[in-house]
């Protein structure tokens, strides 16, 4: 049987490598967010001024709001993927069930 919708098909792939690629930077995201705040953390420590009232907690509040950002994205670019394979599926499904004229 033939292959159809070879758009749909490469359109897939494409979301399911962009989910993969914001799934990575997240994690590098999140943890050079952690570094950064405990850097900003000291950097207030030593010259006290306006990075004073970002401490370490900032950092971490943010390393997580990163991740949780990063993993809605993950979730919905990987979903839409899926989500189109499963439409093709259905539809290879109904042409095979289909009775031949």
């Amino acid at each position: 049987m033939e292959k159809k919708f070879t758009a749909l098909r490469t359109i897939s792939v494409i979301f399911k490598v962009i989910a993969w690629i914001i799934a990575a930077f997240t994690i590098i995201g999140f943890f050079g967010m952690l570094v950064g705040g405990a850097a900003l953390s000291q950097l207030g420590r030593q010259y006290g001024s306006q990075f004073n009232m970002m401490g370490p907690m900032w950092g971490v509040l943010m390393a997580f709001y990163l991740l949780i950002v990063g993993a809605i994205s993950f979730i919905s670019f990987l979903a839409g993927a899926e989500m189109i394979m499963v439409f093709l599926a259905i539809e290879e499904n109904t042409r095979a069930v289909r009775p031949q004229a």
